[in-house]
């Protein structure tokens, strides 16, 4: 199965439950399977939730990249909040546009889900 999980929120409590989210679908025997591609794509006020100096819990983004998942952020929005690529956590990606991004995947065959 591959899905994606979309984050724009401010709030670190949906970080936070967009990550458990994910890590639940991971460990949901009755849907999951070994080759389960997951992606959180942030954009919005959602990438602060990748960025080293704005992030709510790095244990639990390095977590989720040691179960594979992939972890993207919207360099539209980190540029408009004067963030970088470098300054994002380690494992995380940037990709030119949050919303391009969800929409390629979707055309790939990835469920949606808007989280929360």
């Amino acid at each position: 199965m591959k899905t994606v999980f979309h984050v724009s929120s401010a709030q670190p409590s949906d970080y936070q439950e967009a990550m458990v989210n994910a890590l639940n679908l991971l460990t949901d025997e009755s849907v999951s399977s070994p080759d389960d591609e997951v992606v959180i794509v942030a954009n919005s006020a959602g990438v602060r939730m990748f960025v080293s100096a704005t992030a709510a819990n790095p244990e639990m983004v390095n977590n989720l990249l040691d179960q594979d998942v992939s972890l993207r952020a919207c360099q539209n929005a980190l540029r408009g909040m004067g963030v970088t690529d470098e300054e994002l956590l380690t494992g995380v990606e940037g990709v030119p546009s949050g919303s391009g991004e969800l929409a390629r995947l979707q055309n790939e065959g990835y469920g949606y889900i808007k989280a929360p």
